[in-house]
């Protein structure tokens, strides 16, 4: 079975301690962002979900009744601007659909990440590519970035190449080109990286490097569905303890964001 419960802003739904939900985060989530009376990259959030709902053998309502229960959601709580979320779980008697939103999470002013080495992602993982309730691991290191006053850090794979943050998909910009991480890093495939690559206007190289491959570049910028699209402004933690620093402006980053602002209006989903 599958059905869907919606827990209003302020309050709370019981999960059983017996079910592999709570006892082992067996569940699914997106988080999506609402403004303007529109979802952005529903499709794309929607794809992913049942995409990973389908290799863990979960079984998602259907779309149509996912969508009136967010409408539901964001007009009984009378929000303008949110940041929702699905979290689609393993239960005891089958799968459940939770529909909710979240506060934003509170972010330095700095836009500095650190190259960390010791926690390697790895791609032969049962849950790479797939955005589980696992998600301990990233939170702790999050947490360690935002203690050392760090925005976020950046990660590689176990072979050393250049992965994802914690909380972003990694772009950056060298001789005019845009390149990001390829996915058998066993990095998420993000829904604004997704749109990024299929804009025709920017031509995304997708390829695995070394994290000395940032060095030198002109720009470097981090993409979620919340945030969007953030210019990072310095990189340290290389190796002999060197540091980079980056331009957050200019023509080429401009038309970036231009290309990106384009196409999450064009992705988006009218919900009321």
């Amino acid at each position: 079975m599958s059905d869907i419960v919606i827990i209003p802003v302020g309050e709370s739904t019981p999960i059983l301690p017996s079910s592999p939900a709570f006892a082992h985060g067996f569940g699914l989530f997106e988080t999506m962002c609402f403004a303007d009376e529109r979802i952005y990259f529903w499709r794309d959030h929607w794809a992913r979900l049942c995409k990973s709902a389908k290799y863990f053998a979960l079984l998602p309502p259907k779309e149509a009744s996912v969508l009136a229960a967010l409408r539901e959601y964001v007009t009984e709580s009378g929000l303008e601007e949110a940041t929702l979320k699905l979290s689609l779980m393993r239960e005891s008697e089958g799968s459940r659909l939770y529909v909710y939103s979240r506060p934003p999470i509170p972010s330095p002013d700095n836009r500095r990440l650190r190259l960390e080495r010791s926690y390697p992602l790895f791609a032969g993982s049962a849950l790479a590519g797939h955005k589980t309730h696992n998600y301990m691991e990233a939170m702790h290191l999050l947490s360690l970035a935002r203690t050392q006053g760090d925005y976020d850090l950046v990660r590689v794979d176990s072979e050393g190449f250049l992965a994802e943050t914690t909380s972003s998909n990694l772009f950056f910009v060298k001789e005019g080109r845009i390149h990001t991480p390829s996915l058998d890093t066993g990095i998420l495939p993000g829904v604004t990286r997704a749109a990024l690559l299929r804009c025709q206007d920017l031509a995304v190289v997708e390829g695995r490097y070394l994290p000395e491959a940032l060095l030198g570049a002109e720009a470097v910028f981090v993409t979620n569905a919340t945030k969007g699209l953030l210019p990072i402004e310095r990189i340290e933690g290389f190796s002999g303890g060197e540091s980079a620093d980056f331009r957050t402006d200019g023509p080429f980053l401009r038309s970036i964001e231009a290309a990106y602002a384009h196409m999450r209006t064009a992705c988006s989903k009218q919900l009321i």
